[in-house]
């Protein structure tokens, strides 16, 4: 009897939290439907291509990899796109039992008016830093030393990082630089752990907004081959 009552208690705790988990869910796709709405934005509820498109965290690692609660259109006349991220690993104890584990992630992403080189900016001591040091990418240091203690930027092309973080950029990483983020390519990627908010995409998007609006005209020129202020 008491195995069997465990067994019933087991169920009924898996199917709680099974509908706990379907129903969360729910509601937040409902709550980014409403919010993409509100916003002029795309909503859908997936797109798992997406989990290809770009490299470095929170990307090409781990399996299950899933793209969900994906925002697209447009902020300050740059197109962007916005989502929730996770993947999972697995590990094994010493009896055999296999554990699976599903990190989770907000993204969002802002277009570049021109492609690049790699610059790469976290916060000193979180993740990115091991992956960032395989590639063999530099950790750039500079002149404030409490820039170099909260951040840990990485970039192929040392002048580029140079001209990039500028004191008035470090400024601004100081004051609200709250996610990691990475140019690539034409796009900026920004990420944290955990599943972002509505008004928390939002700051996000505005956050790398500013980041591009500091970043040199000759920057733009001398790397890119164009200038944003035009058109």
């Amino acid at each position: 009897m008491e195995v069997a009552l465990l067994i019933v208690v087991g169920l009924a705790i898996a199917g709680a939290i099974a509908y706990f988990n379907y129903y969360a869910a729910k509601k937040r796709r409902e709550e980014f439907a409403t919010f993409a709405a509100q916003q002029g934005f795309t909503y859908q509820e997936e797109n798992h291509g997406l989990a290809g498109q770009w490299g470095g965290e929170p990307f090409q690692t781990g399996d299950h990899r899933r793209v969900r609660n994906v925002l697209t259109g447009a902020v300050q006349g740059r197109q962007m796109v916005a989502f929730d991220y996770s993947y999972q690993t697995h590990s094994t104890d010493s009896k055999g039992r296999r554990r699976t584990t599903t990190h989770k992630y907000g993204v969002v992403v802002l277009q570049l008016p021109g492609p690049l080189p790699h610059l790469e900016v976290t916060h000193e001591g979180i993740f990115g830093g091991a992956v960032a040091n395989a590639f063999g990418f530099a950790d750039l240091q500079f002149e404030s030393d409490q820039f170099n203690r909260a951040f840990r930027v990485k970039a192929d092309d040392e002048r580029f990082g140079h001209a990039v973080i500028h004191p008035r950029m470090m400024e601004l990483l100081l004051a609200r630089g709250e996610i990691g983020w990475r140019v690539e390519g034409n796009s900026l990627v920004g990420w944290d752990k955990g599943p972002h908010s509505p008004p928390e995409v939002m700051n996000r998007l505005h956050l790398l907004e500013q980041v591009v609006s500091q970043v040199p005209p000759y920057v733009w020129r001398d790397y890119a081959g164009v200038d944003p202020r035009e058109g």
